[in-house]
């Protein structure tokens, strides 16, 4: 990697600002240095440096070969990076957050493969209905549901999540003639609330037009599976997240209800997604953590 070697030499010497300094940082002589950006000069047919003047000044034809040589060299260092990173385990603490329906009902039951393919990593799961500082909270991942504009950070969507309106059997037997989203206002709801703001469902009809539907519940939780229990139980309707209902709904313990509408509690484009810090040198354990769940979850069409 001779070629490399001169590559990072001149882009050292460009940032120093001079011979000495480079050479200081690169245990060579200014001599050696001098020699090996004229070497670099005669190979390219270009003159790199400006030797006329007092100091170093890089000519035109210099700095956009400048400008080229510090991709590369970050190129190669992240290569190089990649490599290392092969021939090593993901180890370490990872802490993880997730919303509480979310993480019981689709991130745990995954937990024990991940710790037998990865042995190495102690998890630290903890689950809330509160969204989380992670720089703050020393959190590797937060698991979310909806969208999430956070630009500081890498958000990677794990799994599509649509709201779906579900009841027990039993219940959907009991009532029959749930034909209209309008049919809701007289059924016993289940609702999930935080703090003291009223529940508004949406759907949005044949046309593609959304509306607003108030509900009264006769349950309301801030603990969407506190509201999972509730439907099985023939309580009432609730609208959940499809995937933390998929099992139940294979199994027929709850049944969808009202599936030629889309429903959702906030927002209709939603997601569950893996966020984590902007770091140029992921950690191994994240990585780790993230690309397993991505392909656990993967959608079934595309496998």
């Amino acid at each position: 990697m001779k070629s490399l070697d001169s590559l990072r030499i001149f882009v050292i010497t460009q940032r120093k600002g001079s011979l000495s300094a480079a050479a200081r940082s690169l245990s060579l002589s200014p001599a050696t240095i001098s020699r090996r950006i004229t070497a670099l000069e005669e190979e390219l047919g270009v003159q790199l440096v400006d030797r006329t003047s007092r100091n170093l000044k890089v000519t035109e034809a210099g700095q956009a070969f400048l400008e080229h040589a510090e991709r590369v060299l970050e190129a190669m260092s992240e290569a190089e990076q990649a490599a290392r990173d092969a021939l090593k385990r993901p180890e370490g603490r990872l802490r993880i957050h997730s919303r509480t329906q979310i993480g019981i009902r689709v991130i745990a039951p995954l937990l024990p493969r991940f710790a037998q393919q990865y042995p190495d990593i102690q998890v630290e799961y903890e689950l809330s209905e509160h969204p989380v500082n992670i720089i703050e909270q020393d959190f590797d991942v937060d698991i979310r549901t909806g969208e999430s504009t956070d630009s500081g950070f890498v958000i990677k969507r794990l799994l599509s999540s649509d709201e779906v309106l579900v009841a027990s059997a039993a219940f959907a037997k009991r009532h029959p003639n749930i034909r209209h989203p309008d049919d809701l206002h007289r059924l016993p709801c289940l609702t999930y609330r935080r703090e003291q703001e009223s529940t508004t469902w949406k759907y949005i009809d044949g046309q593609g037009v959304q509306h607003a539907l108030p509900i009264k519940g006769v349950l309301s939780s801030n603990n969407g599976e506190v509201l999972r229990l509730a439907a099985i139980g023939s309580m009432g309707v609730a609208l959940l997240s499809e995937p933390a209902v998929r099992a139940d709904i294979e199994a027929g313990t709850l049944v969808r209800l009202l599936a030629d509408y889309r429903f959702a509690v906030r927002q209709f484009s939603n997601g569950v997604f893996a966020v984590f810090r902007q770091n140029r040198a992921l950690p191994l354990k994240v990585r780790a953590f993230v690309d397993f769940m991505a392909e656990a979850l993967r959608e079934p069409e595309a496998r």
